[in-house]
This record gives structure tokens, sequence and C-alpha cells, in this order.
């Protein structure tokens, strides 16, 4: 079974680097992981050089080298591990999902959870998981905020194209609208203004029924496009509140 030398992308990324670059970024981040100081371009490009010659590379060969990504200090090896998912997104199985699981628990960035929710977690929740219903009422109460961010962030493809998951949405969203963290505060709003551009009245009265708690920064991303008049009305009622 090939298998990924880490140690070796490790090194070509580090020559590719640099440090005030690394800085600027870990800075950024506000993380506690080291950086080699390269951009997600790089990395992405790390993929696909390592994945063509390294050769026919199956499903458990990627499992396991993200999973070992996970491992390093550094968050651009993090990161390649992510990629590596995404990039062979087609050849993963909706069980996976527990894998994406385990990853965004060993992940403390945004910049490394919302890809692992999206485009990765959203896609094999997609693909029909029978239990997925509950998964994602289990995430959506999780004690990891990031793991109950991801309950709502998983939705929005479903979401922007039909109905079906609204419903969902709107329980997990109505269950965090008063929580103070600020990553949840964030892809509420987030999950709103993308519903927003294909079917802006549920996202109206959403917002319209929480107007005296909602968040500022859940407000200005769920309005920002909002149709008119809708969108005056409720800035109009923000103010007010």
């Amino acid at each position: 079974m090939p298998t990924i030398d880490l140690d070796q992308i490790t090194h070509r990324l580090s020559l590719q680097g640099t440090g005030a670059r690394a800085v600027g970024a870990k800075a950024y981040l506000k993380s506690d992981l080291d950086f080699l100081g390269v951009n997600n371009g790089e990395v992405a490009l790390a993929v696909r050089r390592t994945v063509r010659e390294t050769g026919d590379l199956g499903r458990e060969s990627i499992l396991q080298s993200s999973l070992e990504a996970f491992d390093s200090p550094f968050f651009e090896i993090r990161l390649f591990g992510v990629k590596l998912l995404e990039h062979r997104l087609k050849i993963l199985e909706p069980d996976d999902i527990y894998h994406v699981e385990r990853l965004i628990r060993l992940s403390s960035s945004w910049a490394l959870v919302d890809p692992l929710a999206k485009p990765i977690g959203a896609s094999l929740i997609d693909r029909g998981m029978p239990e997925v219903g509950s998964l994602l009422d289990e995430w959506s109460t999780d004690d990891n905020f990031w793991i109950r961010r991801c309950s709502m962030l998983v939705l929005i493809p479903r979401l922007q194209r039909e109905d079906d998951y609204w419903g969902r949405f709107v329980r997990y969203a109505d269950s965090m609208i008063d929580e103070k963290e600020f990553f949840i505060r964030k892809v509420i709003g987030w999950v709103l203004r993308d519903v927003s551009r294909v079917r802006p009245e549920p996202v109206a009265e959403f917002v319209h029924r929480h107007i005296s708690v909602i968040s500022g920064v859940t407000f200005r991303e769920a309005v920002k496009y909002l149709p008119e008049p809708e969108q005056t009305e409720l800035k109009e009622a923000y103010k007010a509140r």
C-alpha cells in the first residue's frame, strides 16, 4: 500500500517558507502551533505533487496519512492532511464522517475546522449516511464548540439547494442563538447569509423572531443580501431594540 512520507513533505515546505510569513500566520490565526511560512496554495500544490509521485493512494492510505498529519506540530502539515482528504474526496465513504469528526476534535483553528466541515464533511453527509440526523443532533449539543459550529456549517450546500434541512438548522440555531462564542455567532450568520441568496423569506423571518437577542456579528451577516424593504425594516428594528 503506497504511503506518504510526511517528513519529506515537511522538509520540502520548510524550504519554500519564510520566517516573516510564519510569524504573520501564527499571529493572524492566534495559534499555538508552529508554522513553516507557506501559504495555502503552496500546501495544495504539495498535495497534488505528492499524490502524483506516490501513485495510487487508496482510501485507507488517505485516511491514515491525514490522521498522521495531525501529529505534526506544524499547522501547514495538518492543513496538508485536510487538503489531502479534499483532493481525494471522491473515494471517501459516508462513514468517513467519523474520521472527519476526529480531526475536527484535534483542531483548534477555524482554518482547519472549516474546510473539514465544508466541503469535506458536507459532501460525506450529502451521500446519504443513514444515521446522519442523529449524528448532527449530537454534534449540535457537543461540549466542543467547534463540533457545534460544524453541525450547522455542513448544512450550507444542502440548504442552498433545497428546504429539507432548514428545520434542522433552525433547531440548532435556536439552541445556540444566545451563545457568546464568536465562532458560533459567526456561523449562524454565515448560514443565514448564504441561504438568503436563494430563499430570503425564511431568513428574514428567523432574524425578526430573534431580533431582541441576535448578536451584532450574526445580524450583520444575516441581513447582508436580504432584499428591500426587509433589510431596512430589520435594521431599524435592530437599532430600536
